[in-house]
């Protein structure tokens, strides 16, 4: 006896069926299943072959994928949308997890069963999944330009701010006037600074402007004489010093020492030159790893990169009653203006300007002839932070794959180039560096390959 056929009436007529008969439905929903599936459940595991289709009915599920080591929800799929974001028929490994974000029923349609439908009914579901898959690249199309154009308007707009703070800094008579009352830099410290842009410096010029000061003669005789280079007599000659240490060796420590000297000997003082240092030691390797031609700039870069924290500090142990609105300057203006002031060249105090464009702003925003030397200290500070014990998703790194491209580094992650150059590089050296640094740069090392990088194991 023939049954009269009859539509069923649950599930509702997914969109992905809209183009079948009631006949051909009822064929379908006969060889498939409704399935409920609750909150947390995994749908879809990144890296399955599993072919199995699921058309939502009612509830929601959220895709989510791995990034940078941290599990991020991408997008949200709810009633008439289907998963995976693409038919794994041909057995192709899942790029993405889908987890049950409510309690959830869906349709569930498997490659076998699919294939036991008559080939008119697996053409039709084909050529819908097809019209659904275009409307939702063209929304994804739509969404990622307006996204775009909202972007490119808000970071116009926060550099001409950042513009508008430099310029206001420049004309500040009170600003530019307690400037000129800092205690400037001895005079073999900027001359120094002159000459690093001069890549045929003789060792003898840098010994001679070195030797203008008796403690700094003492740190290089000291370094050249540490257990580190193990020479088989004492060195005495402080020329010969200098030749055995190298210009950016002996360059480092007269800056360090120069600063320092302007500069009130207290804890916090001594905390801003010591992370100074650290960045500086990194921004060089950096520099070497990246084949810049002048690593010895992006090196003093690092060494005074905080001078305007400094003088902010100083500004406010002399008018303590003024502390919070001094503490509204902003430091990297500040201290490019005390480095044009010591006559420092424009290639270190220009660049100093712009070290937190990175932070907002994309490298095309900063200004091609300093771009590199931000670009490198920008990293060596995320460097120094990672190492320091923050974990990636605490760093400022919006842009950071466009940064890294600018130095045309492979890693894509902090924690990648710190594991994989950085440390390496400094542990080669680590001998050399003052005792402080050594203990920095150890006492974290050990444990850095398990930080930041996230549980990934449920999805």
């Amino acid at each position: 006896m023939n049954v009269p056929f009859e539509k069923p009436r649950e599930p509702h007529c997914h969109p992905a069926f809209r183009d079948l008969t009631d006949k051909e439905l009822v064929s379908v929903y006969n060889s498939a299943s409704v399935k409920k599936f609750d909150t947390g459940r995994v749908l879809i595991r990144k890296g399955d072959t599993d072919t199995t289709l699921y058309f939502i009915l009612e509830g929601s599920a959220q895709i989510l994928k791995s990034l940078n080591g941290h599990v991020r929800q991408v997008a949200v799929r709810g009633p008439g949308d289907w998963l995976p974001e693409a038919p794994l028929f041909e057995h192709r490994q899942a790029t993405a997890s889908a987890v049950a974000l409510e309690p959830m029923t869906a349709f569930v349609l498997d490659e076998g069963t699919l294939n036991t439908l008559p080939p008119k009914i697996q053409l039709a579901i084909y050529k819908r999944l097809n019209d659904l898959s275009a409307e939702r690249i063209n929304d994804l199309i739509e969404k990622r330009l307006d996204l775009s154009n909202k972007n490119q308007y808000l970071i116009s707009h926060l550099a001409q701010f950042l513009h508008a703070r430099i310029d206001g800094y420049a004309r500040s008579d009170m600003i530019v006037g307690f400037l000129q009352s800092v205690p400037r830099l001895p005079m073999y410290a900027s001359r120094l600074a002159v000459m690093l842009l001069d890549q045929n410096v003789s060792t003898r010029k840098v010994a001679e402007l070195a030797r203008q000061d008796p403690s700094l003669v003492g740190a290089v005789l000291k370094t050249v004489n540490s257990a580190y280079y193990a020479f088989q007599s004492k060195v005495s000659d402080f020329q010969h010093a200098v030749l055995l240490l190298g210009f950016n060796q002996v360059y480092q420590l007269a800056m360090d020492m120069g600063v320092r000297n302007t500069m009130p000997k207290t804890s916090e003082f001594r905390e801003l030159q010591f992370h100074s240092m650290v960045v500086s030691l990194i921004g060089f390797e950096i520099s070497q790893l990246c084949n810049v031609k002048k690593a010895v700039v992006i090196s003093t870069i690092g060494l005074l990169h905080d001078i305007g924290k400094s003088v902010i500090l100083l500004l406010k142990r002399r008018h303590s009653k003024m502390s919070l609105l001094i503490d509204m300057l902003d430091h990297p203006k500040v201290g490019s203006l005390l480095l044009k002031e010591w006559n420092i060249p424009d290639e270190v105090s220009q660049s100093l300007q712009y070290q937190c464009y990175p932070e907002w702003l994309p490298p095309d925003r900063i200004p091609k002839e300093w771009r590199e030397n931000v670009t490198a200290l920008y990293i060596a500070h995320l460097c120094h932070d990672y190492l320091g014990g923050k974990s990636e998703n605490e760093l400022s790194t919006a842009f950071l794959g466009e940064y890294l491209d600018v130095l045309n580094l492979p890693e894509r992650s902090i924690a990648e180039l710190v594991q994989n150059k950085v440390l390496p590089a400094l542990n080669k050296k680590l001998n050399t560096f003052p005792e402080n640094v050594r203990h920095f740069l150890t006492k974290n090392a050990n444990h850095i390959t398990d930080k930041g990088q996230g549980d990934t194991s449920n999805v």
